[in-house]
């Protein structure tokens, strides 16, 4: 059975990219155009892997992030592994979404093979 990756993200163009990357390697991906929706996605599905942009409006990747993380440890459930990407260099989001114990934090534009890499990393 394929593992379920849920990607957080509001830019079109990178969530094609990623859906086509991650599908090629025969994983299930499930879409999130902001962190509202990707809360309550997290609460109908059981996801292996989050991939989440930082900068989204409404809530950030870090704080739908956090919000998932709430539901899940309310469940006494595992927390999803997760990997934050990001366009930006802002040293207090970071620290937001480094305290939530990432897999990786990864800047754009990312290198395809490092991001397949990671993912790889974090579903073993």
């Amino acid at each position: 059975m394929a593992k379920k990756i849920l990607v957080i993200d509001d830019e079109e163009l990178i969530v094609r990219s990623l859906k086509k990357l991650l599908e090629k390697n025969a994983f299930e991906v499930f879409i999130a155009k902001n962190g509202q929706d990707a809360i309550v996605m997290a609460e109908e599905e059981d996801f292996d892997l989050i991939i989440a942009d930082m900068r989204m409006p409404g809530l950030n990747g870090a704080e739908s992030v956090h919000s998932i993380f709430e539901n899940l440890d309310k469940k006494k459930v595992k927390r999803t592994p997760v990997i934050f990407i990001t366009g930006y260099a802002d040293t207090e989001m970071e620290d937001k979404a480094k305290a939530l114990d990432p897999i990786a934090y990864i800047y754009k534009p990312f290198d395809i093979p490092e991001l397949v890499d990671k993912v790889r990393e974090a579903l073993k």
